[in-house]
């Protein structure tokens, strides 16, 4: 169990991790990506839009959001704060870069040591006018592959984890290459337990999603809602098949919910309440319901109180 002095870090300011609740681990409140034409549906840049599906969330159940949007993503704690502020639910943000695609062009001017300080920094002395301090950090990689600045970062965000404890969300794109992410940062002094792996159920693949979990990492399974037609029948069976296995402290529930067609308020669906509705009772035919708390519950304060 979370000991009651466990602290999480959100926009308001650090709160006991048993006060979360029912958490999603990867989601997306107020993106404004660089390529604004290229990246249009990604685009989250209405903040009254953002807090009522925030709103509906909270009204769902919901309790607490961890914003992945990295270091140049748009990323916007201050944005973020108002939407806490005016929902009353928790909302956290990470620090860290996403895949090379969108790593900051000046990131090749710094040396590894420098990347390390700017890290640190954010994480130890917070960011904005307001000293918000980072509840995560994100690292990311390419699809079916991971390029040398991609290495690079892994490698410093093991270090940093190392010397700080900051539990880490990465991104997996097409749920490619979490093996090599957990390689890459253990090997630089992360601990398997303080990394979440995004996006890897995109495989469907059980043997792999086992692998992860063998070495001690957590899954969040971020990719549901996209099949609504069999209401995520594969999803739920996969889910089911791990938990069968054994790695049910291991799973997170998440909806990766950050495009426009996602969002009912932006006139996309299925929205941030649909894990808590329609596939709650999906996987309550297949699973207790508190091994489904455990999920959207237990599991995501664990990954985040470490």
């Amino acid at each position: 169990m979370v000991g009651d002095e466990c602290m999480i870090n959100t926009v308001t300011g650090p709160i006991k991790a048993e006060s979360l609740g029912t958490t999603f681990i990867h989601e997306h409140l107020y993106v404004i990506p660089n390529e604004l034409r290229k990246y249009e549906d990604y685009t989250l840049d209405d903040i009254y839009h953002s807090i009522a599906e925030v709103m509906a969330f909270k009204q769902a159940g919901g309790k607490t959001i961890v914003d992945l949007t990295p270091i140049n993503y748009g990323r916007n704690p201050l944005a973020l704060k108002m939407i806490s502020e005016a929902t009353g639910v928790n909302v956290a943000f990470v620090t860290g870069f996403h895949k090379e695609e969108f790593q900051p062009k000046w990131l090749i001017t710094l040396n590894d040591d420098e990347i390390f300080e700017l890290l640190y920094s954010e994480i130890t002395h917070g960011v904005t006018s307001q000293n918000l301090l980072p509840g995560a950090m994100k690292v990311g990689t390419s699809k079916n592959e991971v390029t040398l600045a991609e290495q690079r970062i892994l490698a410093i965000a093991g270090q940093v984890q190392k010397k700080t404890g900051i539990p880490i969300i990465t991104h997996c794109d097409g749920g490619t290459m979490g093996l090599e992410q957990i390689n890459c940062l253990t090997k630089n002094g992360a601990k398997a337990s303080n990394i979440c792996l995004s996006h890897v159920d995109l495989t469907k693949d059980f043997h792999y999603l086992a692998q992860i979990c063998e070495t001690g990492a957590s899954i969040c399974m971020d990719h549901i809602g996209r099949e609504l037609r069999n209401h995520d029948a594969d999803r739920v069976q996969l889910i089911k098949r791990l938990v069968d296995a054994g790695y049910e402290n291991q799973i997170c529930l998440s909806g990766d919910m950050g495009r426009k067609k996602y969002l009912p308020t932006y006139g996309g669906t299925p929205g941030l309440t649909y894990i808590l509705t329609s596939l709650k009772e999906e996987l309550l035919k297949v699973m207790s319901e508190p091994t489904f708390n455990k999920m959207i519950e237990m599991n995501p304060i664990n990954i985040l109180s470490k």
